[in-house]
């Protein structure tokens, strides 16, 4: 029997918490999450916080990431918990071609009830449990062939705990038929063949005719000593003998015992990997024979076993949210997950949690205002590119602190962060928006998708979608054309009201609308009419601060008779 010689993920010191923000990720939910975990990492010894991204980066945060030389955060699809968040134990393993008595010793010390089998080179080969043991049991009464699962001789030796007394043959397995010596002299030399395996007493001219017959090996039982002229006879005639020392009928149980654990594993094994989800471990265990499943990787060795007592005990995902609180914008699995915290600046909206957490929702113009405002609170060091991820979450939020969300606390962190990054914040503001406004080779729906929100509010369910362009002919040729997906989406997701919100940063005056759906919705919020699926609006739009709460105070009157 071998242990795996695989590390188990049992073996990590500290649970991760995944830093994520919302399913449309732009500048200031990544640069939050990354931020934000690194103070973590700094103030929290208890676990290990890694920033997460919940889909594809725009190309505004990919400019930020590139300018300030920042990895961007791995990509998390889901939160559902997997194999991968258990506290998994060593696995305990037999290999092919222990002996079933080496597997039944193990089950008993270490009381378990199945075991995965691996071959030579550490591979899953199969599965075995005590019911294979006991039918191999039962089987065992007619036990007279070796021909199908010979018995290797040093597995014997271990197993009847006996003794070589010649093996000239070099015999290094058994086969062939297995015989008692407990009939007739005459009748037993009639019935024995040659090559054949035979369980012998004390009896020494029994031993002589068994050896000149053609017996390929002899155990002796008791313990019983043997006379010179058989010894020499088995090495003439290169016969093995054995002494064993229990008796017949026990000698015979424990040579059962001794065949390969191959013989009677089953090479059917459920098998997961470490990304497989919870919920799908579960199903397979309750379907499975065997009440469990094998952890394997890619090269089917070993990771580790799991039972259903593994199951008794909940296990998830944990995460930080930031830039968001609702179930629409998080990523899937999240009512799987343990949220230890919230980091937002947005509205509460309707994620739950099991336990209190602890919410910093504060209502300036950035998260990263937010994450940036904790970190002077607790005089952490902001290093020089950690600083300008923080700037560019805070101008890219806020318009470069123009729109009406933009708080005074906004204006100072971002002097603050520009002075330690080593930037000219209008400057660089200049070459942001440039980096976000980039429409070039992307489609509809693309433009529509890179910064598009979904919100539940009196009952319906409305998709906001948010671009800039400084080229307003651009947007005219293709407004029909971003209706179109508009209606696609709107039919698609089952949105009662879907919009577009299109802001020329470099103009003031007005904010260009294109919406499907219930148009009314936005008449009545903003007192403007709806002319072939589009309006303009006399002012810049927030979606947070202006154009999301103008639709709730509409629909919290109802709909217009």
């Amino acid at each position: 029997m071998r242990q795996a010689s695989k590390k188990t993920m049992a073996q990590k010191q500290k649970k991760t918490v995944y830093v994520i923000g919302h399913t449309a990720p732009d500048t200031d939910s990544v640069c939050s999450a990354i931020a934000y975990a690194y103070f973590k990492n700094i103030t929290d010894k208890r676990f290990v916080f890694t920033p997460a991204r919940a889909g594809t980066l725009n190309d505004e945060t990919r400019f930020v990431l590139e300018k300030f030389g920042v990895a961007p955060p791995a990509e998390i699809e889901s939160l559902a918990a997997t194999v991968d968040d258990l506290e998994l134990k060593r696995p305990i393993a037999i290999g092919v071609r222990d002996s079933i008595q080496a597997l039944a010793l193990l089950m008993r010390e270490q009381g378990v009830r199945s075991v995965p089998v691996t071959d030579d080179g550490g591979r899953l080969a199969g599965i075995v449990g005590l019911k294979d043991i006991a039918r191999h049991y039962m089987d065992s009464v007619d036990f007279t062939n070796l021909d199908q699962t010979p018995i290797e001789l040093d597995i014997l030796l271990k197993t009847l705990d006996a003794r070589v007394i010649t093996n000239t043959g070099q015999v290094d397995r058994l086969t062939g038929r297995v015989l008692m010596a407990t009939m007739q002299r005459g009748a037993l030399l009639n019935t024995v063949s040659r090559g054949d395996v035979v369980i012998v007493g004390d009896q020494y001219d029994v031993q002589l005719d068994l050896i000149h017959a053609g017996c390929s090996a002899l155990i002796v039982v008791d313990g019983a000593p043997l006379a010179s002229e058989v010894i020499e006879a088995a090495a003439e005639k290169k016969a093995l003998i054995l002494s064993s020392p229990y008796h017949a009928f026990a000698t015979v149980q424990l040579m059962t015992m001794s065949e390969p654990v191959s013989a009677i594993m089953s090479g059917t094994c459920p098998t997961v990997g470490l990304f497989t989800p919870m919920a799908e471990v579960r199903e397979r265990i309750v379907k499975s024979e065997y009440r469990s499943v094998v952890v394997v990787d890619s090269d089917n060795r070993l990771i580790g076993f799991i039972t259903r007592t593994d199951l008794m005990h909940p296990v998830h995902k944990t995460a930080i949210l930031v830039d968001h609180n609702e179930l629409s914008q998080a990523v899937a699995g999240i009512e799987e997950a343990e949220i230890l915290e919230i980091i937002d600046h947005h509205r509460v909206g309707d994620i739950s949690t099991m336990a209190p957490i602890y919410v910093y929702n504060d209502p300036v113009g950035s998260s990263c205002t937010v994450v940036a405002g904790s970190m002077v609170l607790h005089q952490i060091h902001v290093p020089k590119e950690l600083a300008g991820l923080l700037l560019s979450g805070i101008l890219s939020d806020t318009l470069l602190l123009t729109l009406s969300t933009t708080t005074e606390r906004d204006k100072v962190m971002a002097q603050r962060l520009a002075d330690i990054a080593g930037v000219d914040s209008k400057s660089y503001g200049k070459e942001l928006l440039h980096a976000s406004i980039n429409l070039d080779g992307r489609s509809d729906e693309e433009l529509i998708a890179s910064d598009f929100k979904e919100f539940l509010i009196a009952g319906k369910k409305l998709g906001v979608s948010q671009m800039m362009s400084l080229d307003c002919a651009e947007i005219d040729l293709r407004e029909e054309s971003l209706l179109v997906e508009l209606e696609r989406l709107r039919t698609a997701h089952h949105y009662d009201l879907v919009v577009l919100l299109v802001t020329n940063p470099l103009t003031e005056g007005h904010e260009r609308i294109m919406l499907k759906g219930e148009t009314w919705i936005v008449e009545k919020a903003f007192n403007v009419k709806v002319e072939g699926d589009t309006c303009s609006v006399p002012r810049v739009l927030s979606r947070k601060k202006d154009f999301i709460p103008a639709i709730g105070q509409a629909l919290s009157h109802g709909r217009p008779g």
